[in-house]
């Protein structure tokens, strides 16, 4: 799976765990779980993803050529460290 972030400045917590192609975002101590293991080849329309939390952390899915490939929100604190600003994808094997 291939991880892109967009970074967003925000007090709140978001953080992720990921297991093979699952993600289970939790949101200031609340979670919600995204499973795109059954996602076809092509684009999944994120707007039609259900969720608990508040906002919805999926902001883009694709599966090209069998590879997973996500766009997730990841926020920070008023002064980002140019990494927290500008994250690198992340590749989870």
């Amino acid at each position: 799976m291939l991880i892109h972030y967009s970074p967003q400045r925000s007090d709140r917590s978001l953080t992720y765990d990921i297991q093979g192609e699952t993600i289970t975002a939790t949101l200031d101590g609340q979670q919600d779980i995204f499973d795109f293991s059954a996602l076809p080849d092509g684009e999944l329309d994120v707007s039609a993803l259900e969720t608990t939390l508040d906002i919805c952390p999926v902001l883009a899915a694709r599966r090209v050529n069998g590879q997973l490939e996500v766009t997730l929100l990841k926020f920070h604190g008023p002064n980002p460290t140019p990494q927290e600003a500008f994250p690198e994808p992340e590749v989870i094997e």
